[in-house]
Order: C-alpha cells, then structure tokens, then sequence
C-alpha cells in the first residue's frame, strides 16, 4: 500500500507521508476534487505540509490523483493531531486571472483554439491541452475572471454530454475535454456489493420553461428571442404536459452571444425538466479488495444499478465518489448516481448566485446622443451628415431623423480675386447651311407735297490762287481751281464715257456768279420687292482675350433667398420613401448592415438632403444606444 507524497511547489519530492491517517478523497465529475488526510501532531512532517504544497494520494497501489494542500487544522481531544484539506491541482488556475475584458472565438475559431487561449494565460505553464472532442465555433466573453472559471465555462453552452479529464503523472499537466462514454463499466447489485441505497426526489427545483437573458440591462439586455424563432425562452413540452408550466429566468450578464445563451439555457432545461432523482449507493469496492475491475467506480462512468426485491434496474452515470478513509476502511466506498450529469444543487445554486458575476462584469449603459448639422443645399448639392458607430455600441434602439426647412442664406456679395485670362487655342467657324429671304409683300411710296428752292445770296470765289503770269485780265479774282498749266484733263461724254483729253490752262481772273436750284414737285415709289441672302459663312480667326487683374469689393451681410418645401432624403445612398412629415423620421431600417443583419459597427453612416431648390437645412439625428464599459483609458 502506498503512502501520501508530499512535493513542493516545484514538484521536488520532500518526503513520504508515513504516519498518515484517515486518507479520504471525492471524486465529482466536472468538478474540482478534494481530499484529506491526517497526521499526528508531532510528526517531523508537518513540516513539509504547507500551503500550496502538492501530495499525491493513492487507495491502496492505486494513484488516485495530485492534490495541494489549501487547509490545517489542529486538534487536541484524545491525542493531538494536524488535519489537512486538499483540492486538486487543476485549483492552480485558480491562481491565475482573465483581467478585464477578453473577447475570443467565433468565426473559425475552434473550441481546442478558445481553450488554448485560455491556457495561455498562465502566470506558470502548469496545463497544456490534450484531447479536445468538440469543434464548435461560439464566440466567447470573459471580464475579471479566473482561468478556471473561464476554462469549465467553455462547454457550458453545449447541446450534448461532456467531461473534463486530467493527467497528472507528468508536468506540465495535460487537461482534455471529452464526449463520455456510454460503455457500462461497473455495477452495483444489492447482496453483492452493495451495502445500503438512499434513493431522492426532489421536484423542488422542476423548470421546463426558461427565460434567458444574458449581457446588458434593462430593454437592452440580450434575450436569445433572435435566434429561437422570436421566442426569449427554452421549453420543454413534454414536461410542461406532466408536471405543468413551472417557469424560470435564468441570468447570466458572462452570455454576449444570443447562440451561446441559448446553447446553455438549453443545458440547464435538460437538467431541471424533471425531478431530481439520485441513488446515494453504499458499496463494497470489490476492486479494492479482490481486483474485480468491473467493480471500480469513477465519475462519469456509466453503472448499473440492480436491486431486484424492489424492482431497481438502473443504467445510469455515476456523479460523484466518495471514500472517508481509503487505508482504514478501503472495502467502503459511497457512489452517487442521478439522472442527469451535473448535481442540482449544482444548478440552482447558479440560478441563483448570477449576482455574484454581476458584480465583476461590466454591464453598460444606455447613452442618448443628439447630432446637429446645419448647411446650404440644393437638388445637387446636398447637407451631409456623417455618423461613425464604434463596436461599442452592443446595441442600437432608436435613430430619428429631425430636418427643417430655412431660407437660403449668403454673408457677401462679391469676393475678392485676381486677374486671369482666356486663350483660344485655334479659330472657329460658324456655316450656315443654306441661305434665306425677305420678302415684302407689296411695294410703296412716298410723296413731296410740294418742291423746294436752295438760293446762294454770293458769288462763290476760290482761295486758290496762281501766279500773276496767269491772270485772267482785269476785274476778275486770280485763281486757278487748284490746277495746274498742263494738268492733263479728261473729256467724256453725257454716258460717262471717256472720249479725249486737254491739257488745263488757267482762264484768268473770273467769278461765279450768285445762282439759285429749285427742286418741283415730285414723288418716290418703291415697287414690290424682295432681298434675299445667299448661303455663307462666318469664319472667328484664333484669337485671345485677356482680363487684366483686378479685384471686387466684398460687401458682407446677410443675405437670405430661396425657402424649399421638400427634400429627397438618402440614407447610406439608399433613397427613403418620401414622408409625409420631416419630424422623427425612423431611419433605422435604412442604415447599411452587415452579414448578420446588424447595423454595421466601426462604420460610417452618411445621410443626405437634397431640397427642392435652394434652402438652408437645419437637421438632428436623436440616437439611443447601449454601450458597453470596456476599452479605452483614464485620462
């Protein structure tokens, strides 16, 4: 028979726990394991047995698993003695922390990868993961937890048996998650092995309708209503039928994720659809004493459970066992059965201690933001408003969309600026494809009533004068006409036409006597015409025009216009219905969302106005939102 081993916290063995006494342990499935021991009080060893220390308990040759001492106490009645509480080494994640906000999984994400991540955390590289038999891809939360918390709680959501196993022979340690086995590996038979059988039922804790509800508070707290079909709660008929509608609600702020709420909303129906029933077996370990292997028990192990005088023939899974002294009494062993894996103690106990996880993690807010814009638009140029939506926001309730309609409004008159100037690079040409005509529709005339006389009251005498050589005789004035001796001259005739010439030889002194014209009666006819323009082209040659530099005087003020009476409204570039008024518009349903449905996070939303005509807008989007309470600093 082996005896405890005690190690230090660097697995050195110190020594071997001879005197020990009263070596008990209780095995649970998907629980942390205890153990005791008891040495006498002036033992040498009691030395070694200090907190956190490691011993290695064994039922006979049997190893049963490492353990670390986490308790002392000291008794003086009838012999003084040191009695020593152990938990499981799998207690060390204990001992390490998720701090804060951590957000892993989803995606391709496997389970064996979320349960790695996990492990990763640790202060000392204790575990590592073995086997892993479930490839599920839920996304996972974790704040202010401890790694073993947020190890057991992976699973939890899952819609089938599991079991956590552990080796321990070698370091680091390896930690595998499991499908159990339906083999049947032991039985226990009344007038065979078994000693004694408390059988209870207990229909205290009966729910076959639960309400879950996960992160959040308020309207904003996550129900699973989205992804079962509208409905925020799990049942189960059959029960409902039996036992009637016993209702709970069951809340756990850890769930983020609406599948993963309801993945354990449904686990825990499965346990709590029906009365606790469980078998407390005192038995005969047989394994211990003959080596039998059909008679030894471990958690999660099916058994069969035969006591035929009352009719008993049970196939079920064994939750816990217990042995108060595995060297004292090795033949005694308590095996408890149930009819489901998890104890319901267990359960309710979670059902009501959700406020102990509520204190550690953060639960949000609901926040009301209010976005105004002002701007000039028209029907082509539009007020914009742009809308950044960070992945905090967990979820958005309302978006209304206020707008108003202003004058259009101005503050100058002109602006300032400089000279410029327009270059044509080439000439241009303008052709007319044909020519064209007016035409009067008849002739016309106009008439003198009477004539009229224009009378010279002098003689008309030249300023141009000759030399006396060329004067004319006496009594005239001397001049020539502006002509020269010898100018030639031409001759025509009364058609104009040219019949000679004469050389100009001055006439000598002369006068132009005084004369009179007198213009008779007389009229002007125009017939019936028309004037036509022919076919032509106009031809601008290449040219350039220049405008020197200069300025504008600007003349500020303010300076209203147009008012607009409607407005097309764009969401994300989707154009909305036209409303019938522009108070509160829902704009929700309108915003661009992504694969899941929900409006897209760490996005920007853009909504635009364009007016019938030229106006000032006046706008405001109301938004309510949850957010959550992580990220960011202190400052």
């Amino acid at each position: 028979m082996k005896v405890p081993q005690i190690f230090d916290r660097n697995m050195k063995r110190l020594a071997f726990l001879d005197n020990a006494v009263s070596v008990g342990y209780s095995l649970e499935i998907n629980s942390l394991w205890t153990a005791t021991f008891t040495l006498p009080a002036d033992d040498d060893k009691n030395a070694y047995c200090q907190p956190l220390n490691f011993v290695e308990i064994f039922d006979g040759d049997e190893r049963i698993d490492l353990f670390r001492i986490i308790g002392e106490d000291l008794e003086r009645s009838n012999g003084a003695a040191r009695f020593y509480d152990c938990e499981h080494v799998l207690a060390t994640l204990l001992s390490d922390v998720l701090f804060q906000y951590h957000q892993y999984g989803g995606g391709g994400i496997k389970t064996a990868d979320v349960l790695n991540y996990v492990l990763a955390r640790q202060t000392t590289r204790n575990w590592v993961l073995g086997d892993c038999d479930f490839k599920r891809y839920f996304e996972y939360n974790w704040e202010n937890s401890t790694l073993l918390a947020a190890l057991f709680a992976v699973p939890e959501c899952f819609d089938s048996e599991y079991m956590w196993t552990w080796d321990t022979t070698v370091y680091p340690w390896t930690i595998s998650l499991v499908a159990p086995s339906d083999t049947m590996k032991s039985e226990v038979r009344y007038a065979k092995n078994m000693t004694s059988m408390k059988k209870t039922v207990d229909a205290s804790g009966i729910a076959n309708r639960i309400y879950a509800l996960g992160y959040g508070e308020g309207v904003n707290q996550l129900t699973i209503a989205g992804v079962n079909g509208g409905k925020p709660y799990v049942e189960d008929a059959m029960s409902i039928q039996q036992y009637g509608l016993c209702s709970t609600i069951l809340v756990d702020s850890r769930y983020e994720v609406a599948e993963n709420l309801k993945g354990y909303a449904e686990q825990m129906l499965a346990e709590l659809k029906n009365p606790y029933v469980s078998y407390e077996i005192g038995a005969i370990d047989l394994h211990r004493l003959t080596g039998d292997t059909f008679s030894k028990f471990r958690p999660g192990e099916i058994v069969r459970v035969v006591d035929e005088a009352d009719g008993i023939n049970l196939r079920t899974r064994i939750v816990s066992v217990e042995k108060s002294d595995a060297q004292g009494d090795p033949g005694s062993v308590t095996v408890t059965i149930a009819n489901k894996s998890k104890d319901i103690a267990g359960s309710i106990s979670e059902l009501q201690n959700r406020a102990l996880i509520n204190e550690t993690y953060a639960q949000g807010a609901t926040n009301q933001q209010i976005y105004n814009f002002t701007d000039n638009a028209d029907a082509t140029h539009p007020a914009t408003l742009k809308l950044y939506i960070s992945d905090s926001v967990v979820r958005i309730n309302k978006m209304l969309l206020n707008i108003q309609f202003e004058a259009f409004r101005a503050y100058e008159k002109a602006i300032g600026g400089g000279g410029g100037q327009t270059t044509s690079s080439g000439g241009g040409q303008t052709t007319s494809s044909g020519g064209g005509s007016t035409t009067s529709s008849g002739g016309g005339s106009t008439t003198s009533s009477g004539g009229g006389t224009t009378s010279s009251s002098t003689s008309l005498r030249s300023s141009n004068t000759i030399n006396s050589s060329d004067n004319g005789g006496s009594g005239g004035e001397n001049h020539n006409h502006g002509l020269a001796r010898g100018d030639r001259l031409a001759l025509i005739d009364y058609n104009n036409n040219i019949i000679g010439g004469v050389n100009f030889v001055p006439s000598g002194a002369h006068t132009h006597p005084g004369h009179t014209h007198t213009v008779g009666s007389h009229t002007h006819s125009v017939s019936a015409h028309t004037h036509r323009v022919s076919a032509h082209t106009h031809t601008v040659k290449a040219h350039t025009h220049t405008v020197q530099d200069h300025t504008h005087k600007i003349e500020f003020g303010i300076y209203e216009g147009a008012r607009a009476s409607s407005a097309t409204i764009k969401v994300d570039g989707v154009e909305i219905p036209a409303p019938a008024s522009y108070d509160n518009l829902d704009i929700v349903e309108y915003l661009k969302t992504d694969g899941s449905g929900k409006i897209q996070r760490n996005a920007w939303h853009t909504i635009q106005i364009l007016p019938n005509s030229m106006s000032r807008i006046v706008g405001a989007v109301f938004m309510q939102t949850f957010c959550n309470s992580r990220g960011g600093g202190d400052y």
